[in-house]
């Protein structure tokens, strides 16, 4: 159920409330709440900034001069985007849960509510077009981009861009429209005079694309991902930077270039960066700043010294940016840094620290925090908070290359194969499970063998991760925290929950039929057995497989351990397909429906 305002009764007490500060409350209790900032914005004039509160469901708007909240809203569930308009009038701030962005209009030091327009499931990165009468959503469940009028709150156009699209970049002209997909490692940029799709480029060995910003000329785009080596997750591997390491890549807007992109690698030997997030130019084009959010730092480049490599950059940062020179530098911010914007033609940028439930000022000429300013919260974190804080920490892994999340973004599937020692060898590369609603789906791993979750913890730590031996206090902190691991709204089903015609046929199918209630059964639509699915062995100790839960399967591709289903279609048509496994073939119009009713779990 949405978190009610009582989230905001800390509020009440007037008295004690920062001058100018809006205050909404309701009578009830109940304890304050992270902010947790996952995205910002400045608003022209560089006075003040916008934050989307993640674990709030609320918009802070923050004067960087005073270093004080000056007011703060309500908007939708799990809000995870936020932009103003190129007068700074209006916002847009898209709710992760709420399928909504919640619009506000800026008054002073006032926010007011505007209204809300329904986009689709879970929209992530938003963006203004220069008039202000329009933005631009990513929907990161939808696999598409839309751009909606302001006025009517009206989706306008369309746009596909298949694997969960999560940034977007606008020209400054309004006239060019980026975003990267996190999963498919794609970048496509559409005409948006024209409205159709003017290239899409696709990173090799690329995923987790989670920054994106165009150059100041608008002739290029930089976006900060992980690259994949496809070598086992082993100390010798890791330490080398032949298992993940972190990058930049720059591509030319021009859609003859043939695809071609340019790439620098982040990471130094001994001390990696963890889990690069998002990337801004400063106004005048000398600064690149890159917020590492594993590492809770901020990279900070002079943008005329990068040595951009038209092949491969190699496992490490070129030696010519090693030099302590200036020319690059690492800003220690503590927490979790994840979005950034440069304030106007200044050198300072303002950096939304999630786990720091602040913002920060820094200046990057002379690589230094300027001030931090505190957003409210809990003076103490819970359990679930401290074990949250572990998830994201790179710094747990061996010399800080890689943590939870890389693999299991925001505590789901990065939709990539990894050869770890998750199942007792290495060879057999998996597929990365989801981790909603993991308490509640033992045994663990693909084979079912792991059966106690805060020992199966422990070992990701130590036999993934190869970090230091967790204190028993840590484990029972990534236990409260995996606990909080929820699945979002399904857009699969109606507004009361119900099934629609063609799922309530599919349901039919699977309890009968198609017998895929034998192995998938209950709330969770798992079972604590393991089975003969007559795959071939797959090199490890194991013959049986445990099957995974199928909550949330829309949004899980690839499917089957090893990931060869690209779609639910091919997985019953082929690997697993009912004849195989003792049900009865079905008919195409069958097989419709039970994609539809999987789809609704």
């Amino acid at each position: 159920m949405h978190r009610k305002w009582s989230s905001f009764l800390f509020l009440l007490c007037l008295l004690c409330a920062p001058a100018g500060l809006e205050v909404h409350a309701t009578p009830e209790t109940a304890p304050e709440p992270h902010r947790s900032p996952i995205d910002v914005t400045v608003l022209p004039g560089g006075r003040y900034a916008l934050t989307a509160n993640h674990t709030a469901d609320s918009v802070s708007l923050v004067d960087l001069t005073s270093a004080k909240v000056v007011a703060e809203l309500p908007c939708g569930r799990k809000p995870a985007g936020v932009a103003c308009s190129a007068d700074g009038r209006r916002v847009a701030v898209s709710n992760l849960w709420s399928g909504s962005v919640t619009l506000f209009n800026v008054e002073g030091t006032s926010l007011q509510r505007a209204g809300t327009a329904q986009v689709g499931p879970a929209p992530r990165g938003v963006v203004f077009a220069p008039d202000g009468d329009s933005f631009y959503v990513a929907l990161a469940s939808a696999n598409e981009v839309v751009r909606v009028d302001w006025h009517s709150r009206k989706v306008s156009s369309r746009w596909p861009a298949p694997v969960e699209p999560r940034r977007l970049a606008l020209s400054r002209d309004g006239r060019f429209l980026a975003a990267v997909s996190a999963r498919s490692a794609q970048v496509r940029c559409w005409d948006t005079r024209a409205g159709k799709l003017l290239w899409e480029r696709t990173i090799q060995d690329a995923f987790n694309l989670h920054g994106l910003t165009f150059s100041p000329n608008d002739k290029e785009l930089v976006t900060a991902h992980i690259h994949d080596r496809h070598h086992a997750i082993a100390i010798a591997n890791i330490r080398e930077g032949w298992a993940l390491n972190s990058r930049l890549t720059r591509m030319t807007l021009e859609p003859g270039s043939n695809g071609d992109y340019w790439q620098i690698a982040l990471d130094t030997r001994g001390k990696a960066v963890g889990d690069p997030c998002a990337a801004a130019f400063s106004a005048k084009g000398d600064w690149l700043a890159v917020a590492a959010a594993g590492t809770h730092e901020l990279l900070l480049f002079q943008v005329a010294a990068v040595p951009w490599n038209n092949g491969e950059p190699g496992d490490l940062l070129d030696s010519s940016l090693a030099l302590g020179d200036g020319k690059f530098r690492r800003l220690a911010l503590g927490g979790r840094p994840l979005a950034l914007q440069f304030v106007g033609d200044s050198d300072q940028a303002v950096v939304a620290n999630y786990l720091l439930d602040a913002v920060q000022l820094v200046d990057v000429r002379t690589a230094q925090i300027v001030r931090q300013i505190p957003l409210g919260g809990p003076p103490h974190p819970s359990l679930a908070r401290a074990g949250e804080a572990i998830f994201y920490d790179a710094q747990r892994s061996l010399h800080s290359w890689f943590s939870c999340h890389t693999c299991h973004p925001d505590g789901h599937t990065s939709g990539r194969t990894f050869d770890t020692l998750n199942d007792d060898s290495y060879g057999n590369p998996k597929l990365t499970p989801t981790l909603r609603g993991v308490s509640k789906t033992g045994p663990w791993t693909w084979h079912g063998w792991q059966k106690d979750l805060g020992q199966a913890v422990e070992r990701s730590l130590t036999k993934t991760l190869f970090g230091p031996k967790p204190a028993a206090h840590d484990i029972q902190a990534l236990l409260a925290f995996l606990e909080t691991l929820d699945h979002p709204p399904n857009p699969h089903r109606r507004a009361n929950g119900s099934l629609a015609p063609a799922a309530e046929r599919g349901q039919a199918i699977f309890r009968g039929k198609g017998r895929c209630v034998r192995c998938h059964q209950g709330e969770q639509y798992t079972s604590s057995k393991t089975y003969d699915v007559k795959l071939e062995p797959d090199g490890s100790p194991y013959e049986l497989w445990n099957p995974p839960s199928l909550r949330g399967v829309y949004d899980r591709g690839p499917y089957l351990h090893d990931g060869r289903a690209e779609t639910l279609e091919e997985v019953l048509e082929r690997a697993h397909a009912p004849e195989k496994l003792g049900a009865q073939p079905l008919t195409p119009e069958e097989r419709r429906d039970l994609i539809e009713f999987l789809k609704s779990i």
